[in-house]
């Protein structure tokens, strides 16, 4: 039996398979982790698996209906993005009709509202909410609709949602090959990037789900794994993947650690397994503002390169209302600590919280000139269906064309003041000595590129 996950076409440089879809005019594109994941425990399971990643590979909807005809897949698992759902699911219904395949929408996003979403289609009859691995398997074994845990289906003029199962233990992410092995076997890693990690890289996942879990803008805690939960790959089983990366994929300079949050537990075990190997490859993940010195040193010890934090807001009050659980204070000794060890960081500020002012986005900018992460991301927040922010936002009124529209600061103004942050931090003598110290990123990262694109093109195209 034949099964093809897909990523659908949609316009220039979308992102489909970040944390958020997005368009980027630098070239940035992550893997298509979830979709991997899935492909990999299908072949595990004795499917034949196809993995059609058409943003990346810059195809559009015509190459891409003859790839997906050409296969004549059994199944067809459609990945879906918020900016592109509609998109998704027109391509979804037409591939359906035009080769007879059985379709299931998949994805974060389409786990937001999945009845609405199926009440969309025209010949989807299934989608599948949260982890999606074992479910997939589930339907296309052809047990019954009714017992599979996390499908959502139609029956009759009905559409019917299932309870969730548990979130996938230890023992169980155990059991899913290697993404990295799939990835070699289906992908071309060179068409993926980023602005700050060497490329090429690679993008895995130790664990799933964020500890803290409180965050109220964040999609993946309200959707995908709820809540305060992080289970996690055995430590063995994580080397084990190192170890092939290392000797069966020698141009990988990199990797991702995906999790959602890398706690400072997770740090510390996984920092003392790579080290007890020797193996060298360079590593870089997602964490909270608050990870200790010695942590850090240890870090650095087992060549971590590059932290993405969210920093988000210099106030008080923002910080306490979004549920951040760091304070300012902290954060900037974390800072500065990341720096004297010689840590680099990402780090990601948010405009538009709500009771956000003209004066708290300045000093958030400020802020974020005054600890200096190697890059910034100035990011117009946008609430996403299913969080907190968002529900506080449409209660009030505040939502104008998916975007935060308040009554003090228009969402024009909003990226106006973004625009101005970009420039002033990257338009400066710190940042130009840094670039010069490091030629490679000026001359291979793009960091021009990324500027412009963020403030110029996200926006624009995010909220249509």
């Amino acid at each position: 039996m034949k099964v093809l996950l897909l990523s659908s076409p949609y316009i220039s440089g979308y992102m489909r398979n970040a944390r958020c879809d997005f368009v980027s005019l630098s070239g940035t594109q992550w893997y298509p982790i979830l979709l991997g994941y899935c492909g990999a425990w299908l072949e595990k399971c004795g499917y034949q698996v196809k993995l059609v990643d058409a943003p990346a590979y810059n195809l559009d909807h015509k190459t891409t209906e003859k790839m997906v005809t050409d296969y004549k897949p059994d199944w067809l698992i459609v990945y879906t993005g918020r900016i592109s759902e509609d998109n998704d699911i027109a391509l979804a219904d037409r591939l359906t009709e035009k080769i007879g395949c059985e379709p299931i929408l998949v994805g974060p996003y389409a786990s937001i509202f999945p009845k609405e979403t199926l009440r969309k289609t025209r010949s989807i009859r299934r989608l599948i909410t949260g982890e999606f691995e074992l479910p997939v398997q589930d339907v296309i074994e052809g047990k019954a609709d009714k017992d599979i845990p996390n499908l959502v289906y139609k029956e009759g003029d009905d559409v019917i949602q299932n309870p969730e199962r548990p979130y996938l233990n230890t023992e169980q992410l155990n059991q899913i090959p290697f993404l990295s092995r799939f990835f070699k076997r289906h992908l071309h890693i060179y068409r993926y990037k980023t602005i700050s990690e060497p490329y090429p890289f690679m993008d895995i996942m130790t664990g799933r789900g964020c500890k803290w879990g409180y965050c109220t803008y964040c999609l993946w805690v309200n959707s995908y794994i709820k809540g305060s939960t992080y289970n996690c790959r055995s430590i063995d089983n994580v080397i084990e993947e190192l170890w092939f990366i290392s000797k069966e994929m020698p141009e990988i300079r990199s990797l991702m650690l995906q999790d959602d949050t890398f706690t400072e537990e997770r740090i510390i075990e996984f920092c003392e397994a790579k080290l007890k190997t020797g193996i060298k490859l360079s590593w870089s993940c997602y964490a909270r503002g608050n990870i200790s010195y010695d942590v850090l040193k240890l870090m650095k010890k087992a060549n971590c390169l590059n932290l993405h934090v969210g920093f988000e807001s210099a106030d008080k009050s923002i910080l306490s209302k979004i549920k951040k659980g760091v304070t300012k204070d902290g954060m900037t000794r974390f800072a500065l600590d990341a720096k004297r060890v010689g840590l680099r960081i990402h780090g990601d500020f948010g405009i538009g919280f709500p009771d956000e002012t003209r004066e708290s986005i300045h000093e958030t900018v400020d802020w974020a000139c005054e600890i200096r992460p190697h890059t910034v991301q100035f990011q117009l927040m946008i609430p996403f269906p299913g969080t907190p922010f968002y529900a506080e936002l449409k209660e009030k009124g505040w939502i104008k064309n998916g975007a935060p529209n308040y009554p003090e600061l228009s969402m024009k103004e909003l990226e106006s003041l973004a625009k101005r942050a970009y420039r002033r931090f990257y338009i400066s003598l710190p940042f130009a000595k840094q670039v010069l110290r490091n030629p490679y990123e000026m001359l291979f990262s793009r960091i021009e590129t990324y500027c412009r694109a963020i403030p110029a093109v996200f926006w624009k195209r995010y909220i249509r």
